[in-house]
Formats: structure tokens, sequence, C-alpha cells
């Protein structure tokens, strides 16, 4: 009898918490669209989605377009091996 009140109150209990979180939820996305954070925030998601182009990428490496794929690779395991190096010197 009293795990059945108990399993009735927890049940209970956690709708309403779920409804107060939906409703809150639904409160704060109110108030983000009349301040204009909505859209502030989907600005800062497309910047930050931007992708690198090759030129980038390959002048990062340091590599020319001449370089062949075995270069490219090798300088990639370098950089890795130094990052590697920089995070184990660190800790």
């Amino acid at each position: 009898m009293a795990a059945k009140i108990l399993a009735n109150l927890i049940v209970m209990g956690s709708s309403i918490l779920a409804r107060a979180f939906v409703q809150a939820y639904r409160q704060a996305l109110s108030n983000a669209s009349k301040n204009g954070v909505a859209q502030e925030a989907v600005q800062n998601i497309k910047r930050a989605s931007k992708t690198m182009t090759e030129a980038e990428a390959r002048q990062i490496l340091g590599v020319t377009e001449d370089s062949s794929w075995e270069e490219i690779v090798q300088v990639r395991l370098n950089v890795n091996r130094y990052l590697v190096t920089l995070l184990l010197s660190s800790i």
C-alpha cells in the first residue's frame, strides 16, 4: 500500500515538474524572440560553421598545390606529433 502511494506521488510529481519545465521553456523562447536573441544566436551559428577552404588548409600546413599526397600526409603527421608533445608537456 505504501509503495503504491509512493509510486503515485513520484509519477504525479514528475508530471508536474515536466509541465513546469515545458512552460518555462516556451516562455524563454517567447522572451528570446521578443528580444532578438534568437536572431543573434542564428547569426553566431552561421559565422561559427564557416568551413575552411583548401587554400587556407594548404597555407596552415605549409604545402603547395604541387605537393604530393604523401608529403601532405607527412606534414599532417608531424603536426599531430607536435600537438601531442605540447599536450603531454602541459600535464
